[in-house]
């Protein structure tokens, strides 16, 4: 399998079965950086420039702790081509103490390809994602690991005309077709907490 793969002939959403999580051990990890997460404009320098309607549709519903943060902030640019090109999201790698020998870094560190954009992602109970697209695996693989959820959050997915909806469970990781529009729905009391983050290379894809 090589880095030319495209979305279509991926799943939209998938397990990765050969990743093991102890769900308790990830949640008291979670607890414990609970009065961290941050607005995702902040949280997000650089990546959010292009992205302003999104971000301000988000703002104060979605917010982050930063596992791993930039190594470079480069500055603004307009083309989306060039963005991709200066690889913007991969600067997210220089790990935090709050990763560095976490149990978040030994659940990423099962992974083949490197990672990068570690963190920990938080939508508020009654809030949404809107439906938006972000890039192909060929410039990153988007990996989630729900750590509080339930049955009324929904990830919905257009495709080939369609909109196919997807329910994550507690304690398992999953493969994120984001090259096709996406949007969360939390439609609960609770707010949704995943780990999130950015494998580059598409080495993990051939355990689905």
């Amino acid at each position: 399998m090589s880095a030319s793969l495209k979305k279509y002939q991926l799943p939209t959403l998938a397990e990765f079965k050969h990743i093991k999580i102890d769900i308790d051990r990830l949640k008291t990890s979670c607890d414990r950086l609970a009065l961290k997460f941050t607005d995702v404009r902040s949280a997000n320098p650089m990546l959010c420039d292009n992205h302003m309607d999104l971000v301000n549709k988000v703002y104060d519903n979605f917010e982050q702790i930063n596992l791993t943060t930039p190594s470079e902030i480069l500055p603004y640019e307009a083309s989306i081509k060039e963005r991709i090109r200066r690889r913007e999201e991969h600067l997210y790698n220089i790990p935090t103490p709050d990763y560095t020998g976490s149990y978040f870094e030994t659940i990423v560190k099962q992974f083949k390809a490197p990672a990068s954009r570690v963190r920990i992602t938080k939508l508020s109970p009654g809030k949404e994602i809107p439906f938006h697209v972000d890039y192909d695996v060929s410039y990153a693989v988007r990996c989630i690991c729900p750590i509080y959820t339930n049955n009324l959050v929904v990830n919905e997915f257009k495709r080939n005309d369609t909109t196919e909806k997807y329910y994550l469970e507690e304690g398992k990781a999953y493969f994120l077709n984001i090259g096709f529009p996406h949007a969360v729905y939390n439609t609960s009391d609770k707010p949704r907490i995943a780990l999130m983050f950015s494998l580059d290379g598409v080495e993990d894809l051939l355990d689905l």
